[in-house]
C-alpha cells in the first residue's frame, strides 16, 4: 500500500497496482498494473465488464530520479477483445503520451532542468539521450508558442544574425515593448518576413512603426503588407555605422595621396576617428587637433560623422527634418564623394529618419540579445533542428546565461 501511495505522489499514477520492486544494476523498477475497475476499451470507452482479456503486454518508463538513481515504471497491461466494438484494443496508458518512453512527470521534471542548464547537462544528469531531452524540450516550446497572442503588439524590430559561416542569416522579429522574439526565419530578404506580416496584418494587431535599418527587402516587405499604416524607423546605430564607413573611406583616399611621415600619420588615426567625442582622452583631443592642422578635409569628415551624431538628440520632429536638410547640403557641398553617397542615401531614407522622433523606438534591444544568441549557439554546438532552434529564439528572453560553477 506504502509503495501504491508512493507511486501515487511522486509519479502521477493514479488507479494503478503496485505489484512489486526490482533492483538492477542500480536502478529501481516498480511494476504495475491498472486496476480492474479502472479499465476501458480505448475504441469506445465502454467499461471494464464489457471486455474479455484477449493479450498482455509490457512496456517501461523513465520516471523521476532518486538523486543519482534512476526510476522505472514497468507496465503490464492487457489486450481487450470489447464486446460493444467488436475490436482487440490495448488498454490506454493514463501516465505518458502517445509512444512515448517517459512518465508526464519525467517530462516536467526534463522541461524545469532545461530552464536552468543546457540539454546536454539534462542528459548526462539524467542518463538519457540528448534527443529525448531535445524532444522533450521542444514539444514543450512548440504547446508554449501556440499559446502566444500578438493583439497587443505595438512595435516590432527587425534585424537579421548570423547562423553559421558562408552568409548564412536568419531575420527576427522582436517586441520592443515585452523584449521577446515574436518570430525568426531563414534568410533576410523579403519572403522571410512575407508571412508573419501577413499574419500581423491578418489578426488585426495595433502595429504602429517598425524599427530597421536601411536594408532594402526589410522594407519592402513592410510596405507591401501595411502600406503607409505602419511608420519604419530606422536605427541610429546603421546610420552612424555608414557614417564611420565613409569616414574611413576618406582616410584611406587621402592616405593613398599622401608620402613620408603625413601619410604614416594619416594612417594611425583610424581608431581615433571612428571613436565618438564624448569617449577621447586628452592625448586623444590633442592628436585631433593636429590632424586639423595637417589635413583639414578629413576632419571635417570627421566632424560631420559626429554633427550627424547629434541627429537623434533633436527635441522634435520639426528640428530633426531641418537638422537633416543642413546636414545633407554640408555633405554635399564638402566635395568629398563618401560624404556625398551618405547624403544621397539619407534623402531616400528620409522618412524613415524623421518617423524616430514620433516613436523614439531603435533596434538596440534587439542588438542587445547578440550576446545571448552566441551563448545558446555555443550551448549547442550547432543546432541541427532548426525549428528547435527557432523555438529556444522565440523565448530567448526568458532565459540566461549558464555556466557551471
Amino acid at each position: 500500500m506504502a509503495a501504491t501511495s508512493y507511486l501515487y505522489h511522486c509519479f502521477g499514477l493514479i488507479g494503478y497496482t503496485h505489484l512489486r520492486t526490482e533492483y538492477q544494476n542500480g536502478h529501481i523498477y516498480f511494476h504495475v498494473e491498472l486496476q480492474r475497475e479502472k479499465r476501458r476499451c480505448r475504441g469506445c470507452n465502454a467499461q471494464w465488464h464489457e471486455l474479455v482479456l484477449a493479450g498482455t503486454f509490457t512496456r517501461t518508463f523513465h520516471g523521476l530520479p532518486i538523486g543519482r538513481r534512476a526510476q522505472f515504471v514497468v507496465l503490464h497491461g492487457h489486450e481487450h477483445y470489447c464486446t460493444q466494438c467488436n475490436k482487440v484494443l490495448r488498454e490506454p496508458i493514463r501516465f505518458a503520451d502517445g509512444k512515448q518512453r517517459y512518465l508526464r512527470s519525467f517530462a516536467r521534471f526534463v522541461r524545469d532542468l532545461c530552464a536552468l542548464m543546457p540539454i546536454k547537462h539534462v542528459a548526462r544528469f539524467l542518463g538519457v539521450g540528448w534527443d529525448m531531452v531535445k524532444n522533450i524540450y521542444k514539444q514543450h516550446l512548440t504547446r508554449k508558442a501556440k499559446k502566444r497572442s500578438f493583439d497587443k503588439v505595438r512595435y516590432i524590430a527587425v534585424d537579421e544574425f548570423a547562423i553559421s559561416k558562408g552568409h548564412i542569416y536568419m531575420s527576427i522579429v522582436m517586441d520592443l515593448e515585452t523584449g521577446a522574439i515574436l518570430f525568426a526565419a531563414e534568410g533576410r530578404d523579403e519572403q522571410a518576413l512575407l508571412p508573419f506580416f501577413k499574419k500581423l496584418k491578418r489578426i488585426k494587431a495595433p502595429i504602429k512603426a517598425v524599427a530597421m535599418d536601411m536594408w532594402k527587402p526589410y522594407l519592402k516587405a513592410v510596405e507591401a503588407v501595411f502600406n503607409d499604416a505602419v511608420d519604419v524607423v530606422h536605427d541610429p546605430y546603421h546610420v552612424v555605422s555608414h557614417a564611420n564607413k565613409a569616414l574611413d573611406q576618406i582616410r584611406q583616399d587621402i592616405a593613398k595621396k599622401l608620402t613620408g611621415e603625413e601619410r604614416k600619420y594619416i594612417k594611425g588615426t583610424r581608431y581615433l576617428l571612428l571613436k565618438g567625442f564624448e569617449k577621447l582622452t586628452m592625448s586623444s583631443m590633442e592628436k585631433l587637433v593636429d590632424l586639423m592642422e595637417v589635413n583639414a578635409p578629413l576632419y571635417a569628415a570627421y566632424l560631420m560623422k559626429e554633427e550627424l551624431r547629434m541627429f537623434w538628440n533633436c527635441p522634435d520632429k520639426q528640428t530633426g527634418e531641418a537638422f537633416l536638410n543642413i546636414w545633407i547640403a554640408d555633405a554635399q557641398r564638402i566635395g568629398l564623394k563618401p560624404m556625398q553617397k551618405i547624403a544621397k542615401m539619407l534623402t531616400r531614407h528620409r522618412k524613415g529618419l524623421v518617423s524616430y522622433f514620433q516613436h523614439r523606438i531603435s533596434t538596440g534591444p534587439l542588438e542587445g540579445l547578440n550576446n545571448k544568441l552566441k551563448v545558446l549557439k555555443r550551448q549547442a554546438y550547432g543546432f541541427r533542428d532548426k525549428e528547435y532552434f527557432k523555438l529556444r529564439l522565440l523565448f530567448l528572453h526568458e532565459s540566461n546565461a549558464v555556466f557551471t560553477g
